[in-house]
């Protein structure tokens, strides 16, 4: 009996999954323009308050903070620059509840630009079937030259098949601490066994890290490894897409490599070929003068195995006078 409704449940999947997954992509690059052209029309803090839940995380010099609390505390808007950005990336989880948008951002006024970077926007979609971003973050580069608003892209490697029954909430936080406790004594080796191919890494002072170009750099750059801290997470009903959210710290014993601090967003996608992987990783680090934000890190439930194989910027400058640009 229970064979049968399994087979039932996964001939439902395979046939409703995709084309319920591709409006669910629809929906949130759709949601992703609105919100857009709500802060171009009514400011930033207009937007992120209309388009954040009570529990949605942003990061403000790098450390974790509610949405809703930081931009109903910024002073009324009196500056003329204005936020812009557009969605260059979209992908949702084959149950069509949760989704992630990315692309270029820029901050400036008329043709002028006072600063640009990467941001990744988290979407869940809501009991009464409005989207929301649970998780907005990114990071500033220097190069303002940020491509026109055009299609957006999707993952080419397949998604595994959708998991026909629910899988343990905490599951993708086990996965993420697995990942975590490895890179502490590894991490060259740690990161190039879980990035995705098709990997996207957001780095502060650096233009998005794509593909390919993102295993170079890895493997030419990581030379310490991070201490990173899950403090929430969420994994899609149907067990194929996920992300984890914490702390980072990044010692030294070199003065001339300051210890760094800061917060972390990371997607993880499992592939129907190379099993679990981690498609978007985004790193926010604190300036020096930052104060400390304690969080209590969420305890991992167990430890799952490893993926299956088949195989310090300066704060930027404000958004509409008043309040951190997306970092």
């Amino acid at each position: 009996m229970k064979k049968t409704l399994t087979l039932g449940l996964l001939t439902i999947l395979a046939v409703v999954g995709p084309a319920h997954a591709q409006q669910a992509r629809e929906a949130i690059i759709a949601a992703e323009k609105t919100f857009a052209a709500q802060a171009a029309r009514e400011g930033s803090a207009a937007a992120f308050l209309a388009n954040s839940t009570a529990v949605s995380m942003v990061v403000e010099n790098g450390q974790l903070a509610n949405a809703q609390k930081v931009w109903q505390s910024k002073p009324p808007a009196t500056g003329t620059h204005r936020l812009a950005w557009h969605p260059v990336m979209a992908d949702v989880a084959q149950s069509g509840e949760l989704g992630y948008t990315t692309g270029p951002w820029t901050l400036g006024s008329g043709t002028q630009t006072a600063a640009a970077g990467e941001y990744v926007t988290l979407w869940h979609k809501q009991p009464d079937g409005q989207w929301k971003f649970v998780v907005d973050m990114g990071v500033e580069h220097s190069d303002d030259a940020i491509a026109t608003p055009g299609t957006v892209a999707r993952p080419q490697l397949f998604a595994g098949p959708a998991t026909p029954v629910p899988v343990p909430a905490h599951a993708i936080i086990d996965l993420d601490h697995t990942f975590s406790k490895a890179e502490l004594h590894k991490p060259l080796e740690t990161y190039q066994a879980y990035l995705s191919k098709e990997a996207r890494l957001l780095r502060p002072g650096q233009l998005a890290l794509l593909g390919p170009t993102a295993q170079v750099v890895i493997s030419n750059t990581l030379s310490r490894a991070y201490l990173f801290a899950p403090t929430g997470g969420y994994l899609a009903a149907s067990g194929d897409l996920g992300y984890v959210y914490g702390t980072l710290r990044r010692p030294s014993t070199d003065p001339r490599q300051p210890e760094e601090t800061g917060s972390y967003l990371r997607i993880w996608r499992r592939e129907a070929v190379a099993g679990w992987r981690i498609v978007l990783e985004v790193l926010n680090e604190s300036t020096p003068a930052a104060p400390a934000v304690a969080v209590t890190p969420v305890a991992p439930a167990s430890t799952p195995a490893a993926p299956a194989t088949a195989t310090t910027p300066a704060t930027p400058p404000t958004t509409d006078g008043a309040a951190p640009v997306r970092q």
